[in-house]
Order: C-alpha cells, then structure tokens, then sequence
C-alpha cells in the first residue's frame, strides 16, 4: 500500500538534499555575489543529476494542488530569504518591490520545471552563468551582474 502522503514525503526529503547542496556551495564563497552565483550552479546541478527530486519540487509540486503549492511557495520564500542581502547593494539605495525574491526564485523554478518537462535536465548546468546574471541585476544592475556572472557563473 503507497504512503498517502507520497508527495509531500518526496517533497520534503528532495527540498532537504537541495538547501544541503545550496547551502554548501554558498558556505563556500566569501561574498554574497559569488555565493549566490554558487547557489544558482549547485541548484542547477542539483536538478541536472536528480531530476525525479527535482520534478517534485516544481512540476509535481504544482500539479499536486493546494498542499503542493503550499510547499512550492515555502521553497521560494526559502531561496528568496538568501538574496535579501543584495538589497544592500543597490545604487543609490533605491528600492525593489517586496514579491522581487520570490519572483526570481520562482523564475528559476519555472526554468528547471520547463527543462524537465522536455527530458532536457541535461541543459540546466550550461544555463548558469544566464541564470547568476539573472538574479543578480536586481541588485547590482545589468552590466555589474554581467560581469559577476562571466567571473563566478561557470
């Protein structure tokens, strides 16, 4: 007999490897734009290696209705916290919407989601010097995050 909850267990243990394989990547970076630029890298990866893990996180996460969303906003709201810090390096101090996190981190999600509906995972890692700049312009403007991205997105 499968486990009623067989969703929201698969969620929960793919959701816990990647904040492990995120967490780590970003640990090892010094600032917060090559940590984030790590973070961005180690996701991909991780989707790229684990797509079953991954597809839980998006795709069956959206498909599985009210509790799934709950738990797809949770992990956005999750990554999101993480780039907080770049609110700190806008020029001249100017203000990002609040919903900026979390609309990143769910257009990266949508990305993987995408790839993995057409058996393309294999296409993520190369995506991530693209998807660094990204998340990164925000914060830093177009051209900084450009070069962030060319020197920590590979």
């Amino acid at each position: 007999m499968q486990n009623p909850d067989y969703f929201g267990d698969a969620f929960e243990r793919a959701f816990a490897r990647l904040q492990v394989r995120v967490e780590t990547a970003c640990a090892a970076e010094a600032d917060w734009p090559a940590q984030v630029a790590a973070g961005v890298r180690a996701a991909l990866h991780f989707a790229a290696s684990e797509p079953a893990a991954a597809r839980a996180l998006t795709n069956d996460a959206l498909a599985a209705g009210s509790t799934g969303y709950v738990r797809y906003d949770r992990m956005l709201g999750y990554f999101g916290e993480r780039l907080l810090p770049g609110r700190d390096l806008r020029p001249e101090g100017e203000r990002l919407p609040e919903i900026v996190e979390k609309s990143i981190t769910g257009g990266l999600a949508v990305l993987v989601g995408q790839r993995l509906a057409k058996g393309s995972e294999a296409e993520l890692p190369g995506l991530a010097e693209e998807a660094t700049k990204f998340v990164l312009a925000p914060y830093v403007g177009v051209e900084e995050a450009k070069r962030l991205a060319a020197a920590h997105g590979r």
